[in-house]
């Protein structure tokens, strides 16, 4: 049933992405260990899999114009999240913050002048990120980001990662977003749907934490633990 609703012929394989790509002298040393670690397989079951859940603070939703601010992520696995593991990282960008955007996330240039180099803070999200799956909510919009940034440093046009989507999988999973009876999609009214706690929402670290929390309850409530290979629920 899992391959029916998610499996499509054109869905690609990371590792042969990675495999594909040639090194570079013009690649960071962490792009570098990045790309010589092997890509999970589609065929791999999740529940042997470790993940990153994923939040940017942008200046807007344009990859090919507007800027990350910060960088919020936290591991976890199929059955727990670690805490310890959850920071925030901010960006240089303190210029290119907009009124607009800094309305919704509450980051203004006065907060970013002491911020980690936009090079350095990629850099240290690939070494989180190496060899894992990446959990976010609405991942198109980490993916385009985080690929607009590499084609920009790197001449690199896609990274290979897999990513899964905790909206995406409302949508194709559960009864409600079957039958459409969801009124929102938003992180917080998922959240609330399955009766997690409210959480500031709009610091790129604490939306992480949610959508990891979310993603584990999606897992257990909408039973996709058992028997389910990252081909299921990879975003195409």
């Amino acid at each position: 049933m899992f391959k029916k609703w998610f499996s499509k012929p054109s869905r690609q394989c990371q590792e042969t992405l990675r495999s594909n790509i040639a090194p570079s002298p013009a690649h960071s040393r962490a792009l570098q260990q990045y790309l010589n670690c092997p890509q999970p397989m589609l065929a791999d079951r999740l529940n042997t899999q470790q993940f990153v859940a994923l939040d940017f603070e942008m200046t807007g939703l344009e990859a090919s114009q507007d800027k990350i601010l910060s960088i919020g992520l936290v591991h976890l696995n199929c059955e727990e999240i670690d805490l310890s593991s959850s920071h925030e990282i901010y960006l240089d960008h303190g210029q290119f913050v907009k009124k607009e955007s800094a309305e919704i996330n509450e980051i203004v240039p006065k907060q970013l002048k002491n911020a980690t180099a936009a090079k350095t803070a990629l850099d240290e999200l690939l070494a989180h990120i190496e060899g894992k799956v990446v959990i976010a909510h609405s991942a198109c919009i980490e993916r385009n980001f985080l690929n607009a940034h590499l084609q920009h440093a790197y001449g690199l046009e896609h990274l290979p990662c897999h990513y899964i989507d905790t909206l995406q999988l409302e949508k194709k999973y559960s009864y409600a977003g079957q039958s459409k009876s969801h009124q929102s999609y938003q992180l917080n009214d998922l959240r609330q749907h399955y009766n997690l706690p409210d959480y500031y929402a709009h610091s790129a670290a604490s939306d992480a934490l949610a959508c990891a929390e979310l993603f584990l309850v999606q897992l257990a409530k909408l039973r996709l633990k058992q028997d389910t290979t990252l081909a299921d629920l990879t975003l195409v």
